[in-house]
């Protein structure tokens, strides 16, 4: 999830990503809330319990429970804004070309290079869910290894 589009062009035309889901808010505080939440590792939890595992439907998105005192946390949106900074400094730009020749250049996340402002993210979202440190614990890393790819265990050699 970020806040605005991220690069994509095809055949050199920059525009919105075909397949892109969007939602909209009154403000940019509610837009970097969201941004935390739908990055976090609780949210993740979710998509893994209620989802398909592949796609983020509207629908899921929309029925994530959220306490209202979450979309109103301003530490959230600061995290929301530093998580967004981190995501674009770290992208990669990537071009391919596809089978019917068409040529698609995307700003692609490094998603493992944000993981200690994911964690902060879900420690504050750890709070408004009365979450205790064995379950934050489990949450934070639920799944890391396939989530954080070939970075992690790297780190762990």
């Amino acid at each position: 999830a970020t806040v605005g589009l991220s690069y994509y062009a095809k055949n050199d035309e920059v525009g919105a990503p075909a397949h892109g889901r969007y939602v909209y808010f009154s403000d940019m505080q509610q837009a970097r809330i969201a941004c935390a939440i739908l990055n976090s590792s609780v949210f993740y939890t979710f998509f893994i319990a209620y989802g398909d595992c592949f796609h983020v439907s509207s629908n899921l998105v929309m029925n994530f429970p959220v306490p209202k005192v979450a979309l109103e946390d301003s530490c959230l949106e600061a995290l929301g804004q530093k998580l967004m900074s981190d995501l674009n400094r770290n992208a990669e730009q990537k071009t391919i070309k596809t089978k019917d020749g068409d040529k698609i250049s995307y700003a692609e996340f490094r998603v493992s290079e944000s993981k200690p402002i994911i964690d902060e993210i879900d420690k504050v979202l750890a709070e408004h869910y009365g979450f205790t440190e064995e379950e934050l614990d489990y949450i934070i890393n639920y799944d890391i290894k396939y989530r954080m790819g070939k970075d992690l265990q790297e780190d762990e050699e």
